[in-house]
């Protein structure tokens, strides 16, 4: 038995061996570059227009955020815990009050 243990042993090291992997194709695309254009549009100054830059600008322009359709505050709510909970946006819970009273102040300018 001590024979057959060794050569058991070659055996199946010769059966596992995987045949040499191929070669990763080259990556011929060409690398590119672009230009991303500069933001233009800003939240007002004040509380209101600070506040929605520390807690919206991480994710989206001022553009974006002041070119949504009018929403009702229970809307502006609905997408302040979407944020939070879907995408996980560090948003405080206590901040939604303030937060829906900002996005109000600004889609109302």
């Amino acid at each position: 038995m001590r024979r057959l243990a060794p050569a058991a042993l070659i055996a199946l090291a010769a059966c596992s061996a995987e045949p040499d992997a191929p070669a990763a194709p080259a990556n011929d695309a060409p690398s590119v570059t672009i230009a991303l254009p500069a933001e233009t549009a800003a939240f007002p100054a004040g509380p209101a227009g600070e506040l929605l830059t520390q807690r919206c600008t991480a994710c989206h322009s001022a553009d974006l955020v002041t070119r949504q359709p009018p929403l009702t505050a229970e809307k502006w709510q609905a997408t302040v815990t979407k944020m939070r909970e879907a995408y996980r946006a560090p948003l405080d819970p206590a901040q939604d009050g303030r937060l829906v009273a900002a996005l109000l102040a600004v889609q109302n300018r």
